[in-house]
């Protein structure tokens, strides 16, 4: 889990670091964040996009590659285009290339470099990731955890620069075929996704025998960061890692037909929980439509209106139930130990839907799950404790992310914190500045022909 993440030149954030930590070495499980619009609560969740996008450079440069050699085949019968499927992939994989990850996240018209750091603790052992780029490439990459059974620097490598640990790697050969693709291709891609690239091109065995565990306990780690971007319109505005498709994706799909047992297990226990929700749904299940290797299926309710029953999609629902089904696979992944952010947490759903959401799983999170919010009346469940609570503090162009804790020179039981946010100078800051506003001028622009 992340204790803290440090950034300069990022997007809106100069210079700002955002604390994590319960005591000392110990990670909260769940942060709450708040902040005016344009504050930069998105920018948190693409602070951890970010980690993850890096680590894909070299899987996607190889993909590039393989598609610019027209060595990618298109199916046959594909109804697009074999050329505009192409085009649509490069599109998405020339994303994940550094020059276009610094392009879209360092702070505009900044001369200094944009860095980046992450405190984590895995297996109770606490670990440092620190990257740093200028205009156009990576300048410095540092990582720390545990060496043996002490904390020590796993690697650190710049332009002219480079130290790693002489346990990272377990064989000799190995180790050399590191160094050369270091040579080649660090700057443009981290040696963590030089290893990750290696990781999907060697056997499990293989990659056991030459490379360290805890480095790649921390690789798979990252590459489990779940993240949910609101209103982000760009291919990388969520990621959500499971390995069966439909798990998210209730509403329909295909799926094998040797998977039919947990397609069932998932329509009893979505049968459920619609039941819990919706007081007018009496039955939630799945029609089924078999082909020869597959099941087609599509999520229908059963609801009464007045005196009558009617079978409805799911599809036909609305977007505030939409958006809560869409939440709960991220939510069960912070229930199994995996990091979660998501933006814009219960957005378009009640508030009071949002409430029992989390209500429901606070005591099972074994994970970590940080959400940016509008819905005050989190502030007020008992589940939620002060500590969790953050603002985006904004005072002219300097902004800092201060909890609670910092803000507040005590706690007390029988502070209502909702009222105090909304009302306490301590909090002004983190609330929207307002200015008289007069729309007469737009009410007239209307008025003319």
């Amino acid at each position: 889990m992340f204790t803290y993440v440090s950034m300069k030149n990022f997007r809106s954030f100069s210079n700002i670091c955002f604390n994590l930590e319960k005591r000392k070495d110990t990670p909260k499980k769940i942060a709450v964040v708040y902040g005016a619009n344009g504050s930069g609560k998105t920018t948190l969740v693409h602070i951890f996009a970010l980690l993850k996008r890096t680590l894909v450079t070299m899987r996607s440069r190889d993909m590039l590659k393989d598609i610019f050699e027209n060595r990618i085949p298109i199916p046959k019968g594909t109804p697009i285009k074999s050329e505009v499927i192409l085009d649509m992939i490069k599109s998405r994989l020339s994303n994940h290339e550094i020059e276009n990850i610094i392009e879209e996240y360092k702070l505009k018209n900044s001369k200094e470099n944009m860095v980046l750091e992450y405190g984590f603790v895995l297996d109770g052992s606490t670990g440092m990731y620190y990257i740093e780029m200028d205009g156009t490439s990576i300048i410095r990459e540092r990582l720390e955890y545990k060496i043996n059974k002490k904390r020590g620097c796993l690697f650190d490598i710049q332009k002219d620069f480079v130290v790693i640990n002489s346990n990272v790697f377990l064989t000799e050969e190995f180790s050399l075929n590191i160094k050369n693709q270091i040579d080649m291709y660090w700057g443009k891609h981290t040696l963590l996704s030089i290893l990750f690239f290696e990781m999907g091109d060697k056997t499990k065995e293989y990659i056991e025998k030459n490379v360290c565990e805890n480095i790649l306990k921390i690789i798979n780690y990252f590459m489990q960061i779940n993240y949910k971007i609101k209103n982000d319109h760009s291919a990388d505005n969520m990621s959500l890692c499971v390995d069966t498709p439909m798990l998210c994706d209730f509403e329909s799909g295909i799926v094998r037909k040797k998977d039919v047992d947990l397609l069932n297990k998932l329509e009893k226990i979505l049968d459920k929980i619609i039941k819990a929700l919706y007081t007018n749904v009496e039955k939630a299940y799945y029609k089924k439509v078999e082909n020869e290797n597959s099941i087609e299926y599509e999520l229908i309710l059963t609801k009464r209106i007045k005196n009558n029953v009617f079978d409805i999609s799911f599809a036909a629902e609305s977007t505030g139930t939409h958006e809560l089904f869409d939440l709960l696979p991220y939510l069960v992944k912070a229930i199994d130990n995996k990091f979660v952010i998501i933006d814009e947490f219960g957005n378009g759903i009640h508030d009071l839907l949002t409430v029992k959401l989390i209500e429901s799983i606070n005591k099972l999170i074994k994970g970590q799950l940080i959400i940016t919010t509008h819905n005050t009346l989190l502030m007020d469940q008992i589940v939620i404790k002060p500590e969790a609570l953050y603002f985006i503090m904004v005072d002219g162009f300097d902004k800092n992310i201060k909890c609670v804790t910092d803000i507040e020179e005590r706690l007390h039981p029988k502070y209502n914190y909702r009222n105090r946010y909304l009302t306490n100078d301590l909090y002004k800051d983190a609330l929207p500045k307002l200015k008289n506003l007069s729309l007469d001028e737009l009410v007239v622009l209307y008025k003319e022909k």
